[in-house]
């Protein structure tokens, strides 16, 4: 068996890929480069050659997968053509179920420190924000945003789907993950409660 199975310009891709599945079976704390060359069969100075140490995959694997979450953020609202509400429980059902896909993953992304201080990561991290951003600045046009304050309404909003996905990925909430439907149902709840307290329906005599 060849030490260098992977063509050269598609090992890094290989080694991410082996670094996702071995973090989602036993946790962030258990990355090791050498585990990874070993499961993919090429030798540590390989490894090294993409990712000068842990830390340097770690931020690979953060912005990795703040990529793929802005990509589903992006792709499951369309706030100029639709109402508040659909947008919210969109970005809510696309942020639980990357959060539930990608549970050790998602508490890398969320816990890294060097997420607000390393230009890069800052500025992926950033871009998922964007969307919800932009729900919120199409109703503040549409004139049904109350209190017209977007910081504050973004930040709740955020803080409630994040809340909701914490809970699900540390089991705390065993009924509604083990009972069917019982996830679409709180995403439901929540989404109503959200544009309830911080918009005016289209059809309200306030709008």
């Amino acid at each position: 068996m060849s030490n260098e199975p992977y063509h050269h310009g598609h090992l890094r891709e290989a080694l991410i890929e082996a670094a996702l599945a071995q973090i989602q079976s036993e946790g962030a704390s258990a990355l090791n480069l050498s585990k990874l060359a070993r499961q993919c069969g090429v030798s540590q100075p390989a490894v090294y050659r993409h990712f000068a140490g842990k830390q340097a995959l770690s931020f690979s694997l953060v912005h990795w997968g703040f990529e793929r979450l802005v990509q589903r953020l992006q792709a499951t609202t369309q706030p100029e053509q639709e109402e508040t509400l659909t947008s919210i429980r969109g970005l809510a059902k696309a942020y639980l179920e990357f959060s539930l896909e990608y549970t050790e993953l998602a508490r890398m992304m969320f816990s890294l420190k060097e997420r607000v201080t390393d230009p890069d990561l800052h500025a992926i991290s950033k871009q998922a924000a964007g969307p919800l951003y932009q729900i919120v600045q199409i109703a503040q046009a549409r004139q049904t945003l109350k209190g017209d304050d977007v910081e504050q309404a973004v930040r709740l909003i955020w803080a409630s789907i994040h809340g909701l996905a914490v809970l699900l990925m540390d089991e705390q909430m065993p009924y509604v993950t083990q009972t069917p439907g019982a996830i679409e149902v709180h995403l439901d709840a929540i989404a109503q409660l959200l544009h309830d307290g911080l918009f005016i329906s289209p059809d309200s005599p306030q709008a």
